[in-house]
């Protein structure tokens, strides 16, 4: 074995390591969050007699689209982990929902002109690319290495 493939093969386990770990790290905030929703959720239902006011509301579907995003990071961590390919329409629908989750949280009196104008922006040109990669299938790159053909 020479030196390349010496460090192709460590950087490989390597990657592999901490893709892992980035799984593990990833299950544990996911159950957390699960767990501070639900608090959330008895806290604010608790403490108003079962009438949820639609600011409660409005932070509360925050809470369940961020761990819509959590998981779909997850599912795109672990893919990647098995096959080393990364599926750009999951990215993008991450950024889709990540979006939605601020426009949902956001409040618009407090926001400028420009942010907003921004904001519909993104949301044009995220539908769009969603739409063309549906359109023409699946996109993914696959990032496998070579191996060196010496």
């Amino acid at each position: 074995m020479n030196y390349i493939d010496f460090i192709n093969k460590t950087t490989m386990i390597v990657e592999k390591v901490i893709i892992t770990l980035l799984v593990v790290i990833m299950t544990i905030l996911l159950g957390f969050a699960m767990l501070e929703l639900f608090n959330t959720i008895l806290v604010e239902v608790l403490k108003s007699k079962f009438i949820i006011s639609l600011d409660q509301l409005i932070h509360i579907f925050g809470g369940v689209l961020l761990i819509l995003i959590g998981i779909e990071l997850l599912e795109t961590i672990k893919i990647y982990l098995n096959q080393s390919i990364v599926h750009v329409e999951v990215v993008i629908l991450v950024a889709i929902i990540a979006l939605a989750r601020k426009i949902i949280i956001l409040e618009f009196e407090k926001t400028s002109f420009e942010m907003t104008i921004g904001m519909a922006i993104l949301i044009l040109v995220l539908s769009f690319s969603y739409f063309l990669i549906k359109k023409s299938g699946t996109l993914s790159f696959s990032v496998k290495k070579s191996k060196s053909t010496e």
